[in-house]
């Protein structure tokens, strides 16, 4: 299965805003399954740029989980977006993968378990970033299933300034991410 654009199922709620949001199911099997953002250019050449979004997640505790990636090669690399010099702001990685079932994010930090929601994201990408595409990711592991990842109201602040109050997602307008092919 591919990430697709959902307004029923699990897990609940389905969407935080109207009509739908993204959505990727946790199978009792190894998987990595991607979506990518489109290519973004900054309009200010050193400002920081952050990422807000609304995820919600109920994922097999520490064996499977999701992370947030960024190229800033025009998709031929990609890395942890902390790796890369992001900073979370809110709703940051909540575990780490364990390294005995065969998830292709094995060791890495992720979101794992129950969001028992949708929970605010807002990453800091690093200043100086001209362009870049993001990568949501979820691994899953050989064995039991979770229900699966939402990712909804995704907006991007560019020239952000730290003494700035961020605005609510209601307030901004939201591009929303496609599949991947």
């Amino acid at each position: 299965m591919t990430w697709v654009t959902s307004n029923s199922g699990v897990p609940m709620p389905p969407a935080d805003t109207l009509p739908n949001a993204v959505f990727i199911d946790d199978p009792a099997t190894i998987s990595d399954k991607q979506l990518l953002s489109p290519n973004r250019s900054t309009v200010c050449d050193a400002g920081a740029v952050q990422v807000f979004f609304r995820n919600n997640f109920d994922l097999q505790d520490g064996f499977d989980g999701g992370v947030l990636e960024v190229s800033f090669d025009g998709g031929q690399t990609f890395q942890d977006v902390l790796a890369a010099g992001g900073t979370f702001v809110v709703g940051g990685y909540n575990g780490t993968i364990n390294s005995c079932c065969g998830n292709p994010l094995a060791g890495r930090q992720v979101w794992t378990g129950n969001s028992g929601g949708f929970i605010d994201s807002i990453v800091s990408l690093p200043a100086g970033c001209s362009q870049f595409i993001l990568r949501w990711r979820m691994g899953s592991d050989s064995s039991v299933a979770g229900e699966g990842w939402r990712v909804d109201d995704v907006a991007i602040t560019q020239c952000f300034t730290p003494s700035r109050r961020v605005p609510s997602p209601r307030s901004r307008p939201t591009p929303h991410p496609r599949p991947s092919p």
